[in-house]
Order: C-alpha cells, then sequence, then structure tokens
C-alpha cells in the first residue's frame, strides 16, 4: 500500500507539474489574446480616426458637388437653347439663303428702275393733265 501511495504521490506530483507549465502556457495565450484585443481596438480607433479625418478633408466638396451639379443642369439648359437657337437660324438661314447678295442686289436695282419708271410715267400723266386744263381755261 506504500508502494501504491507513492506511485499516487508521484503521479499526483507529476500532474500537478503539467497542471502548473499549463497555467503558465494559459496565462500567456491570455495575455496573448488581450494583447491582441487592445491592439485590435487601438487599430480599430486609429482607422476610424482615420477614416474620421479623409471625412473632414472632403466635407468641404459637398458644396462644391452641389455646385457642379447645378451649372451641369445650367449647362444642359445652355445647350437645349442653343440647340432651339440653331435650329431658328437654320430656318431664317433657309430663308434668306434662298437668295444670294448678288440677286438681291439685282432684284433692288430692278425694283428702283419700276419705281423711277413709274415716277417718269405719273410725271407725263401730271404734265397731261396740265396741258388739258390749260387748254380748257383757255
Amino acid at each position: 500500500m506504500s508502494q501504491s501511495i507513492e506511485v499516487l504521490n508521484l503521479r499526483t506530483q507529476r500532474d500537478f507539474q503539467y497542471v502548473l507549465k499549463m497555467e503558465t502556457q494559459m496565462k500567456g495565450l491570455k495575455a496573448k489574446f488581450r494583447q491582441i484585443e487592445d491592439d485590435r481596438k487601438t487599430l480599430m480607433t486609429k482607422h476610424f480616426q482615420e477614416l474620421k479625418e479623409k471625412m473632414d478633408e472632403l466635407l468641404p466638396l459637398i458644396p462644391v458637388l452641389e455646385q457642379y451639379k447645378t451649372d451641369a443642369k445650367l449647362i444642359t439648359q445652355f445647350k437645349e437653347e442653343i440647340r432651339n437657337l440653331s435650329a431658328v437660324l437654320t430656318g431664317i438661314q433657309e430663308e434668306i439663303g434662298a437668295y444670294d447678295y448678288e440677286e438681291l442686289h439685282q432684284r433692288v436695282l430692278s425694283l428702283e428702275t419700276r419705281l423711277r419708271d413709274c415716277m417718269k410715267k405719273l410725271m407725263d400723266l401730271k404734265k397731261r393733265k396740265e396741258k388739258r386744263q390749260q387748254k380748257v381755261e383757255a
């Protein structure tokens, strides 16, 4: 029996040494987990802070982007107005384009000549009328 107790005692000491060794390893592992957790929190805080700083840097761009959108809409309106104006000008050009400058000049000269002829005929008629009236009076 004493031999059994001694074997049991040896086994217990060996198991106790194993438990102590495992306890040390568990404490080391626990410390590593804490360090990893702390590092993770630190990194997350650091990354969050970096993101916040970048967002703060980009914040002034919001009014610029709003102005850009407004300007883009205005440019779109200008383009539409230019298209409409182009269509109107094309129509006018087609109407005027039917006559080139030389042709218009010739038409003006022709109309001036016809006007002179009409004025000459009117003068002739007036003179004849005056002659008739003078004959009637005499």
